[in-house]
């Protein structure tokens, strides 16, 4: 009977045991870093590692709006260590001249099961001085060397030197500059970013094999990129550096054409999947995106033509107050220019 109870105690206690590990380890987010200590100006990274008990068919990291202003974000990088087992490293630049305290980031986790939000530890990384302590001792780096009379001979010569030094000088700074013929400047063409634009979207087509290549990420990250880069230079946004939903923040905020901010979000939205959520389009999803780039073109022709035309005045106006502040009446200006 002792016996009996004896072995109904040990498997309670490894019953429980194996329930008590289960549950601690169904979802866990660990955020760390590979430094201890950080001054002014280091680059280093941030990890954060997710462990579930469920498959993971992906994670949702944080982006770059979620870090403090301290921190400058450089890139990212994401793993998958296991079925269960993600991660991802960002690299980071400290301006800051204090501990650095990072807050908790929130992480999105889709499994076969549920979508759940789970929040890591918050993290301090203390600031290192790289002041002297104050018992160190200064020392003089050579020995003090003792001087003794001047002779005189030696005194007159160096003030022989220094006459001429100072005579050459004022004879070099009162010297008539010879004259030197002005080479007639040629003035920048005009780069319309409309025709820039279609330029590139063009060459997916006619110099880039995308069923070939298979490398749906570059197909996709041409098309955002030059059209962030058209929004840049014609509506002076930074549209490169930002989000997209700051992108988006941005054209609302200058009143751009409802349709084309509709293109826009929606070429956005593709990339950013392709390029970050490792989504896997088909051919005809690529060249859909590729057909609302053209439409996205054809509408800036219509919307954005009086605008470029405006850029292109001001542009040749700069260009000629530039060159009559020089006040030379022989310069004659070369223009070539393309058309808008």
């Amino acid at each position: 009977m002792r016996q009996r109870r004896k072995r109904y105690f040990h498997f309670y206690t490894f019953v429980f045991s194996v329930l008590m590990y289960t549950n601690g380890i169904s979802q866990n987010i660990q955020l760390s870093s590979n430094i201890d200590s950080v001054a002014i100006g280091d680059i280093f990274n941030l990890n954060i590692k997710v462990q579930s008990d469920d498959i993971l068919q992906d994670v949702i990291y944080p982006d770059s709006s979620a870090f403090p202003q301290e921190l400058l974000w450089l890139k990212q990088e994401k793993f998958k260590l296991t079925d269960f087992a993600d991660s991802i490293s960002y690299t980071v630049q400290n301006f800051t001249n204090q501990d650095l305290v990072i807050p908790s980031f929130p992480a999105i986790l889709i499994t076969l099961q549920d979508t759940t939000m789970i929040t890591s530890n918050a993290l301090t990384i203390p600031f290192k001085s790289v002041l002297p302590s104050n018992d160190a001792d200064l020392k003089p780096i050579k020995p003090i060397l003792e001087f003794k009379d001047v002779p005189f001979l030696l005194v007159l010569l160096v003030l022989l030197l220094l006459l001429a030094l100072g005579w050459g000088y004022y004879t070099y700074i009162h010297k008539k500059p010879s004259k030197v013929p002005i080479a007639t400047p040629k003035m920048v063409a005009f780069k319309n970013p409309l025709i820039q634009l279609e330029v590139d979207i063009n060459k997916l087509k006619t110099e880039y094999s995308i069923s070939d290549t298979r490398n749906f990420k570059f197909f996709y990250s041409t098309i955002s990129d030059s059209i962030r880069e058209y929004y840049e230079t014609l509506y002076q946004i930074p549209a490169l550096e930002s989000t997209t939903r700051e992108v988006l923040r941005f054209l609302d905020a200058f009143g751009v054409d409802n349709e084309m901010v509709s293109t826009t979000r929606t070429i956005l939205n593709k990339s950013d999947k392709v390029k970050f959520a490792k989504f896997e389009p088909t051919l005809d999803d690529a060249w859909k995106c590729y057909a609302d780039a053209v439409e996205f073109i054809k509408r800036a022709k219509l919307i954005d033509s009086s605008r470029i035309s405006r850029k292109k005045m001001e542009y040749e106006l700069q260009w000629q107050q530039s060159i009559e502040s020089k006040d030379n009446p022989e310069n004659k200006t070369n223009v070539t220019t393309e058309d808008a």
